[in-house]
């Protein structure tokens, strides 16, 4: 045990001699160029706009963009005050400081937002602010007939309370981010991405519009762009193939823009009382997919796989990947030492660049 203690306290004096030196490096304003990211956006399979489904606007839009992100009680339980070894809390600490503080992938401008539920411990919550998120609590989502929704795992339990996101009507987009994510670069402009616009919901009546009697109307806009989620780490890149995904027109719940509405908020939990209607094993993802699939009224947008991709393997990396979705303390995960290692050196910057500044 003394070994490991050493072992940890040579990490974290590490991290911290880190955090000085950039630091030091932020005050003598050595910063990435602007403009280091690129803006290039290759178009996707389901990203072209038929020519009836046009992009468009909020009325009285305030224009705002958010990055946002979901946090209930986790693995340790929500009495537990042990933060240190809480790895969905450090999670979206890590994505907290990658798009406020880091230098090499900072937001410029936009808002960052951390929903957490009524499970949240205050402790959490301060921290979080502290580090300088924006921090909403927000009440649980459940249907009037839940018996019928049954998660793959109990965990998931309180993952519809996600929807509240639709509610933020004082945004105008939002890109929602599972806290697992880490960042290889800024991911500001995903939200230039020829997907990620406002677009009209498709006339009633037309032959793709397939929205059921039993269902309340829709908005007359809508935006929810994403990527497919890759089945494993043995992809292409770009993951194009039909082989590449769990089904190819499918998207991944774990990162996707949206445009807030309190019309889909009220169209998505309707969602939930009508029995079957979905599948209700992998919760939000199911009810968003069913909501906006390929051949319904409000198809989703597929945008960059630059921007995303779930099971990262170094390749996308070396290709230019923006961002990363993987639990990095379930290690090892695809035999990757090398982003293992990089994963790791990112949470110890992460702990030692709070430890200095709070000093």
């Amino acid at each position: 045990m003394a070994i490991l203690r050493d072992f940890r306290g040579l990490r974290i004096v590490t991290a911290a001699a880190i955090a000085i030196l950039i630091a030091l490096l932020v005050l003598l304003n050595h910063r990435l160029p602007e403009g280091f990211h690129p803006l290039a956006s290759l178009p996707g399979s389901l990203s072209t706009q038929p020519t009836h489904q046009t992009i468009t606007q909020h009325t009285n839009s305030t224009g705002k963009l958010a990055y946002v992100t979901w946090l209930s009680s986790t693995l340790v339980g929500p009495d537990s005050e042990d933060l240190d070894n809480d790895n969905y809390f450090i999670a979206t600490r890590i994505l907290v400081w990658q798009l406020l503080h880091a230098p090499k992938t900072r937001s410029h401008g936009i808002d960052v937002v951390v929903v957490i539920t009524p499970s949240v411990s205050e402790s959490r919550r301060k921290r979080l602010e502290k580090d300088g998120a924006i921090v909403r609590r927000v009440e649980f989502v459940h249907g009037k007939n839940e018996g019928w929704i049954n998660p793959e795992q109990e965990r998931w339990k309180d993952i519809m309370t996600k929807l509240r996101v639709w509610e933020m009507v004082d945004y105008e987009r939002m890109l929602m981010l599972d806290g697992d994510t880490i960042l290889n670069k800024p991911l500001d402009d995903a939200f230039n991405d020829p997907g990620a616009q406002i677009v009209s919901t498709l006339p009633v009546g037309h032959a793709e519009s397939r929205r059921k009697g039993d269902e309340p109307d829709l908005p007359s806009q809508y935006l929810l762009a994403s990527v497919g989620e890759t089945k494993n780490y043995n992809h292409t890149w770009p993951p194009t193939k039909p082989t590449d995904f769990e089904r190819p027109d499918y998207f991944c719940a774990g990162f996707f823009l949206l445009s807030p509405s309190l019309e889909l908020f009220k169209y998505y939990t309707a969602l939930l009382d009508i029995k079957n209607r979905f599948d209700t094993r992998y919760m939000e993802q199911s009810l968003l997919n069913y909501a906006h699939r390929p051949d319904g009224p409000m198809p989703w947008k597929e945008v960059d796989y630059k921007w995303n991709v779930r099971h990262v393997n170094e390749r996308d990396v070396e290709k230019g990947l923006v961002s990363m979705h993987e639990k990095w303390w379930l290690l090892p995960w695809s035999g990757s030492t090398k982003l293992r290692d990089e994963f790791l050196k990112i949470r110890w910057e992460m702990e030692g660049w709070y430890m200095e500044r709070n000093r």
